[in-house]
């Protein structure tokens, strides 16, 4: 694994220290006492060596982003695993029970499940800008 730039640790240590600061200034908005005091410490921690010396910083940004990689992992499959099966599979199949979204049976002795769309004139500025 390659060595950050001092460029890339000092946006590590300013940003991260920062979110620690944010943070610990709205727990203190919310009245806790010493959490405040330990997200300070660390955002102090980290900005500091961030903006004098970002070279120091590198064991805790690989700290960081090994820590990162975990917990990517674990959102991954844990996180969006129980989303899938305990909200997309139970909603499509009450979907399924009332309507069919994709209109795919042949009712009414349909030969075909094509649908016949109105020719109209061809407008270039209906596929400019779709988004």
């Amino acid at each position: 694994m390659e060595q950050p730039s001092k460029r890339a640790l000092r946006k590590f240590g300013v940003s991260v220290g920062l979110a620690f600061l944010a943070l610990g200034a709205v727990s203190r908005w919310r009245g806790h006492e010493l959490p405040p005091r330990i997200l300070w410490t660390l955002g102090v921690l980290l900005v500091v060596p961030g903006l004098l010396a970002p070279a120091m910083l590198a064991p805790v940004q690989r700290a960081w982003m090994a820590f990162a990689e975990v917990l990517g992992a674990f959102n991954t499959r844990v996180i969006l695993g129980l989303l899938f099966y305990v909200v997309f599979t139970p909603v499509g199949f009450v979907m399924r029970l009332f309507h069919d979204p994709m209109t795919r049976s042949l009712r009414d002795a349909q030969r075909s499940q094509w649908v016949r769309r109105k020719v109209e004139p061809v407008d270039r500025a209906r596929y400019e800008q779709q988004f």
